[in-house]
Formats: C-alpha cells, structure tokens, sequence
C-alpha cells in the first residue's frame, strides 16, 4: 500500500467489493474481536449499502451515523471508521477496520487508523459540547478532550 491516503465521506460503488472484503472479511478481526462482538451487541451489525450514488455504513437501528473512508490513490478503501454521536458530549467510534498490513508489526500505530482517528477528532473538537471519544473496542475506553477547540 502506498504511504498516499485520503479521507472521504464518500465512496464510490464500484468499490463495493472492496470495501465489503475490508469490513467483513478482514485479516485482522481475530486481534479485537471480542470488541467487535461487544460492539455489534450494543450497537448492531455494520451494513453496507448504497445512497445518493456512494456507499455508506450503517449500524443496527442506531440514527445519524457518519462514516469516514480512508482511500489509496486508486481510489480503493483501506481503512473505515464508523461513529456516532451520542449523549451530546461524546462521538462513540462503532467500528473501525483498517486493511492488514505484513510489515508493520502487531503492536506499532497503523498510519490509517491514525490518519482516521485524527479525523474523528478533528470533528469531535470542532462540533459544540462534544468533550470525549469512546472507543468501544478498548473496553468503552473514553478519550477527553482539551478545551480548546482547533
């Protein structure tokens, strides 16, 4: 994979079977899956489903969900965060799901999964009276923001 990542909203459909293959068929579900599990119990499972000519993720019955896409330059999903947000004063991160990669060993930060979590961030500082994260798959791990707003 290239080090040239972009975040969307947007998705094309002819990246359906990507994005189906890094969603539902990755790699990697075994190292956070008793998150997953936890995730899909609380929330729902993620759909995939096509609006307005773009793929987007839903998630169980839960309303206003917003998906970020992490592409390559050909245009291919290599990482997607789902989120929501609730109670007023937190986004909760419903699924993530970032494309394996061999040579990065188990344990160092994944450039998309970064780039992706920034993003949910930058959103979070920039939407009035969201004040913290969740992280259902960390054990509902909460990340605090700082009061300053970038």
């Amino acid at each position: 994979m290239s080090s040239a990542i972009w975040i969307t909203s947007k998705l094309p459909p002819s990246q359906r079977e990507a994005l189906e293959q890094l969603v539902f068929f990755n790699a990697n579900q075994h190292r956070v899956r008793l998150g997953i599990e936890q995730s899909i119990r609380t929330y729902g499972a993620p759909e995939i489903y096509e609006h307005e000519g773009g793929l987007r993720v839903r998630v169980g019955i839960v309303k206003d969900v917003q998906t970020l896409f992490a592409v390559n330059e050909l245009g291919r999903p290599v990482g997607v965060a789902v989120f929501v947000r609730q109670e007023q004063a937190r986004f909760v991160v419903l699924h993530v799901v970032v494309e394996p990669r061999a040579d990065l060993p188990v344990g160092l930060g994944h450039p998309v999964l970064l780039r992706l979590m920034h993003e949910i961030r930058r959103a979070a500082r920039i939407t009035r009276g969201v004040d913290c994260i969740e992280l259902p798959y960390k054990g509902a791990h909460a990340v605090r923001l700082q009061n300053s707003r970038v």
